[in-house]
């Protein structure tokens, strides 16, 4: 019975995190971001920093709670970590006006489009997070915030590649 129940583990582990890595391939953000301050961002160029992907929107309360630790994640990694809010509901204005009041002067946001990023992605939960290390490959997709993983995430891949 033992051996079965440690074989079945094996198995759903090995599934589980076969299923999870063919997720994260199958993922491929765009090349560039039309940003709310105006500017266009690549993702070629910013080969070498930790990005981490924000898929929000102003309607969703858990993402709204999510915004000054980013901030402060932003704040805390600025040399390191560059931020790209992911929102594909709200107008350009809408977003820049929330940034504002939140004092968001650190990192920006795409905004609603013909194009719409989410769902190309099959992002369905938000907020969700993608986190693409510094060769440009996605290490981390986290459903919800949780601060201290992604914190925790950011910080190994920081130090890594200091070594």
């Amino acid at each position: 019975m033992k051996r079965i129940l440690k074989n079945t583990f094996i198995l759903f582990t090995f599934v589980f995190f076969t299923e999870q890595a063919i997720a994260q391939a199958s993922i491929i953000p765009p090349k560039e971001f039309v940003l709310n301050n105006g500017q266009t961002v690549k993702l070629t160029d910013l080969k070498g920093k930790v990005i981490l992907l924000d898929f929000w929107y102003r309607g969703c309360l858990p993402c709204l709670k999510a915004t000054p630790d980013l901030i402060t994640l932003q704040e805390e990694f600025r040399n390191d970590l560059v931020i790209i809010g992911i929102n594909d509901s709200d107008n350009k204005e809408d977003i820049s006006d929330y940034y504002t009041y939140k004092k968001n002067t650190c990192y920006f946001s795409t905004y609603k489009t013909t194009k719409n990023i989410s769902k190309s992605l099959k992002i369905s939960a938000f907020p969700t997070f993608i986190i693409i290390n510094q060769k440009g490959e996605i290490v981390k997709i986290n459903e919800g915030f949780n601060k201290g993983s992604i914190r925790k995430t950011i910080k190994k891949l920081i130090q890594e590649s200091k070594e």
